[in-house]
């Protein structure tokens, strides 16, 4: 193999002779190689994309499982490109290898704390895809797990990017909560039945799954918090009974009727928080941004 690739670096270098190019032949010969290689790229992460996705694993899996691949393949074309390197080339490289190592390790020293990150996000999984988070100024549905970013859909249905550094330090809220656990701080009797009203209906292999899932993750809800300031100068009466027809109003669009009680207070305001609970995230977007509109508009005069 390797006679074939020196007798083609020469026939390369032949046509290049005239134009005095010839030291570059065996860049050029390997231009070749790039292209199969990067085709041979495109089909692995391909083929694990599909298979990962039919077998139903998580995505952050399928995440870690790239990156590696990825890094692979950017190994093997770098040893290659590094064996094809000449003499005079190799001087240079050696003359500016601590310049060039500074910048490299100044590059990558904010990519390789975010793999840490990210490595942390995997193992501890203070969230997981689908998770409803609040990240610093940035809140959402979690989309994708990598080890170097966390991709998240907005309210407004753009999608942002946020390195995995973030998560430690940045604050952070992961509004997923087990519903039994919340009723049993409460002090309150939690049933299956307000969120499977077809109970009697499902069969028994149906019942079987539910009580499995129950077992090892129990019914899990985002309980989803936002808060309104008020002035002092409001009548406080007023204000009170807004809020309880509100909550009464939303009673219905909720797995619960929705709830506020006072959070805080400064020299002229008074802040209330709200929370209201969804089975699914994305009514946050839809129902909550209703309810959160309708929550600030209390009238002032």
């Amino acid at each position: 193999m390797q006679d074939i690739f020196f007798q083609f670096v020469e026939y390369i270098r032949s046509l290049l002779a005239p134009w005095g190019l010839g030291e570059y032949a065996g860049f050029i010969a390997l231009i070749p190689f790039f292209i199969i290689l990067y085709l041979l790229y495109l089909i692995v992460i391909r083929s694990i994309r599909v298979s990962f996705k039919k077998v139903g694993m998580p995505r952050e899996a399928t995440g870690g499982t790239i990156f590696g691949v990825r890094l692979f393949f950017f190994s093997v074309a770098f040893l290659v490109l590094l064996s094809a390197v000449g003499e005079s080339i190799a001087q240079y490289v050696v003359a500016g290898g601590a310049l060039i190592g500074t910048a490299i390790g100044l590059a990558f020293s904010r990519a390789l704390s975010n793999i840490v990150s990210g490595l942390y996000v995997l193992v501890a999984r203070p969230f997981r895809v689908g998770d409803y988070i609040r990240l610093g100024e940035t809140e959402g549905i979690v989309l994708e797990i990598t080890l170097n970013y966390t991709r998240v859909l907005r309210t407004d249905h753009t999608r942002q990017f946020v390195p995995n550094s973030a998560t430690i330090d940045s604050r952070l809220t992961n509004f997923r909560v087990r519903i039994d656990d919340f009723f049993d701080e409460r002090g309150m009797k939690y049933q299956h039945e307000i969120f499977d009203p077809d109970d009697d209906e499902d069969s028994r292999f149906e019942n079987a799954v539910e009580k499995l899932k129950f077992l090892t993750r129990g019914d899990e809800v985002y309980r989803y918090t936002f808060d309104i300031e008020m002035e002092k100068t409001c009548s406080q009466p007023k204000v009170e009974g807004y809020f309880s027809s509100l909550c009464t109003k939303w009673s219905k669009s909720f797995i619960l009727p929705p709830e506020y009680f006072f959070w805080s207070s400064t020299a002229t305001t008074l802040t209330y928080r709200f929370a209201f609970m969804v089975i699914d995230p994305k009514d946050i977007f839809n129902e909550g941004q209703r309810f959160r509109f309708e929550a600030a508009q209390f009238p002032t005069s």
